[in-house]
């Protein structure tokens, strides 16, 4: 008995710790990968896949999404695509990554990388769509993303779709920093007009490849994710990239030491410490120091007959990557003059291509300041910054993946250096959560119980309907859109938060008076109170039809959910001793609200204009052209409060496209159910 007892020790340890991947998911979002599988299926069904991809992807559980393909039956895995360092990761950079059949599962394994860096027909011959999956690091000369860019160009040529599941910016995406690459200039670490910090996520990058490549592109985007996340926050486990990024320190580290290319400066210790042979570590790190970068000290170190120092980040919103890589080597310029490389016409330097000009060596090699550096590319800098915006997917609120974001190319796109594409689709994202005063929350739930009784519009066969419906108000926004109603004799739906209400009860009996519908949409639209559990959500829902009730006279029958029915942003507030990933407050909300009869309606068009306060009257209009097809109801999503005017100026636009396609305009009601689920 004595000599099995080690192995029962040890058969019990392991049964106490989890296997990698089977704990519940406590992830912030969820990526790309774990959405096409969540929701949109249905996309690479039937299909041949090749997969563009290495140790890097993985989904929120850890679960690699070349597994995820070979256990789908209903999807036919065909070939598999290697960038720089190989599908494991590990072959240092620059080497040649080779090609070869994968062992385990029988199928071609292209390496894309060294002298083959876009696929051949060939290498697409076998597949229908080619899907990928890898995560960026933020800095345009991370090969990464070039390989995307060459896949793209090569799938185009070849008649293939794309598809592209999206994965956080490191960085996060509020850091937008460095030369932008000139024509010159590009390179296999310079594919585009990016500068050195794009800011971008992979997934918004192939939309901004897009308008030059025109291929069939669906990007899949993250659910939950914002534009200031950096990774940290993302609550994803780090997977190292590449050799020589281990960690997260390495990533942030990267575009601040490794810019000296060419030059005697170089990094150490994965991207942790910046020096050179000769240089005084305490008067570089002096110099550093005294021009009071944001969020990152200095700390002299030698390494060996090397001076230099080691950066010690403690801020990561503020610290600015590229900044902090100019000002090391303008410093270090310095210290210790050198020759700066100088390309050629036969020969670009190195140098030059990660800074995407000569310009930046000229001006070091003048002893310019490093302040006289940075103001040299701004221009260029802000141009891009206005170029990009179109691209964008993601706001500062978490976002909420309704469709998939989907550019057909029918004909061969135009070859201008920056040619307008068609505007992508742009699912919505929730409207940022606002704190709110809760005093008087009452804890009681009870039944909608309608003042009068509607009658139900029953839709002919061949008829189509279009629900408007503006969320957030009332505001001083609210009455320009009832003007613009009143004028095309349209009536719509509005969901109020209650909080709204005082102040503004003229604009709310307007509403009702003129024969338009109320519904709720909480008293706070506090995601973190509301969505904290079952008992919250609905003790602020019901104050905020006591709001409406009382200015009115009317208590709301219809209800909007905070974020809308799928959100995820609940699971990050909702109360983890009551509720997990596969026990949802959301979950415990719609079963309580289907035995109160609260009718909860969602939608399946939105102008976009949740995502930021910073759009125009045509995107709302060019959103809801993308997504208007031939449905036969349509809810179309907007928004009135005070920060939306371009939603107001866009309205009697909206509605005339939306007359021009056969819809009549109805309002939202509660005996109407088939509206409470287009979504």
């Amino acid at each position: 008995m004595n000599k099995f007892l080690p192995f029962l020790i040890l058969a019990l340890i392991l049964t106490l710790i989890p296997p990698v991947g089977s704990s519940a998911n406590t992830t912030a979002i969820q990526l790309g990968s774990d959405v096409l599988f969540n929701q949109f299926h249905h996309l690479i069904e039937g299909k041949k896949v090749g997969l563009i991809t290495n140790q890097t992807g993985l989904n929120s559980q850890m679960v690699s999404t070349i597994d995820m393909l070979r256990r789908d039956r209903s999807v036919h895995l065909t070939t598999l695509y290697a960038p720089e360092h190989g599908l494991d990761g590990k072959t240092v950079a620059g080497k040649q990554v080779t090609s070869f059949v994968h062992p385990v599962y029988a199928i071609p394994v292209y390496g894309l990388s060294g002298s083959t860096r876009k696929p051949t027909p060939e290498m697409l011959k076998d597949i229908d769509i080619l899907l990928v999956d890898l995560q960026d690091i933020g800095s345009r000369t991370y090969t990464y993303i070039s390989t995307l860019q060459y896949a793209m160009i090569a799938a185009k040529e070849q008649g293939k779709e794309v598809m592209v599941l999206d994965r956080p910016n490191p960085l996060g995406g509020a850091i937008v920093e460095g030369p932008v690459v000139e024509l010159p200039y590009r390179s296999f670490i310079g594919v585009d007009t990016l500068p050195l910090a794009h800011g971008m996520t992979i997934g918004e990058l192939a939309l901004f490849f897009n308008r030059t490549i025109g291929v069939d592109l669906t990007v899949v985007p993250m659910q939950g994710y914002s534009r200031n996340m950096i990774y940290q926050q993302t609550g994803l486990a780090w997977i190292p990239s590449s050799p020589h990024i281990p960690n997260l320190t390495s990533v942030f580290g990267y575009m601040a030491t490794g810019l000296g290319e060419g030059t005697p400066i170089r990094q150490g210790d994965h991207f942790t410490w910046i020096g050179a042979e000769g240089l005084d570590s305490h008067k570089y790190a002096d110099l550093l120091n005294g021009s009071l970068l944001p969020g990152v000290i200095f700390i002299p170190e030698n390494k060996g007959t090397a001076g230099g120092v080691r950066l010690q980040i403690n801020d990561l919103h503020q610290f600015n990557p590229v900044k902090t890589g100019i000002y090391a080597l303008a410093y270090a310029k310095q210290l210790r003059p050198f020759p700066m490389p100088k390309s050629t016409s036969m020969q670009i330097s190195m140098f030059d291509k990660v800074m995407g000009t000569n310009k930046i060596g000229l001006l070091l090699e003048q002893g310019k300041s490093p302040q006289e550096i940075v103001s040299s590319y701004e221009t260029d800098l802000k141009k891009f910054v206005e170029l990009r915006q179109k691209y964008l997917i993601y706001g500062d609120e978490p976002f909420i993946s309704m469709q998939p974001l989907q550019q057909k190319h029918s004909k061969q796109p135009k070859q201008p250096e920056q040619p307008k594409p068609s505007k992508p689709e742009k699912p919505e994202t929730p409207t940022p959560p606002q704190p709110g005063n809760h005093n008087g929350t009452t804890n009681q739930t009870k039944k909608p119980e309608p003042a009068t009784k509607p009658i139900p519009q029953t839709p002919k066969s061949s008829e189509k309907i279009a629900y408007l419906t503006f969320d957030d108000g009332p505001s001083s926004v609210t009455p320009r859109v009832l003007d613009t109603l009143k004028t095309h004799q349209v009536k719509a739906t509005f969901f109020i938060v209650g909080r709204e209400v005082a102040g503004h009860e003229a604009i709310l009996k307007r509403i009702v008076a003129e024969g338009h519908a109320v519904g709720g949409h909480s008293y706070s639209h506090n995601y973190q109170l509301v969505y904290k559990n079952m008992e919250s959500f609905f003790a602020d829902v019901e104050k905020g039809s006591q709001m409406i009730e009382k200015a009115t006279g009317v208590k709301p029958t219809i209800f909007r959910y905070p974020g809308g029915s799928t959100n995820t942003v609940s699971l990050k507030y909702q109360d983890p001793k009551r509720y997990s990933k596969q026990h949802t407050v959301m979950q415990a909300i719609k079963a309580e609200a289907k035995q109160l009869g609260y009718a909860f309606i969602d939608w399946n068009v939105t102008n976009g204009d949740a995502r930021s306060n910073k759009y125009t009257a045509a995107q709302t209009l060019a959103n809801i052209k993308q997504q208007v097809k031939s449905q036969k109801e349509i809810v179309v999503l907007m928004h009135d409060s005070s920060t939306k005017s371009p939603t107001a100026e866009a309205l009697p636009e909206i509605i005339s496209y939306l007359k021009a396609k056969g819809y009549r305009f109805e309002v939202i009601q509660a005996d109407r159910p088939t509206v409470s689920n287009v979504k």
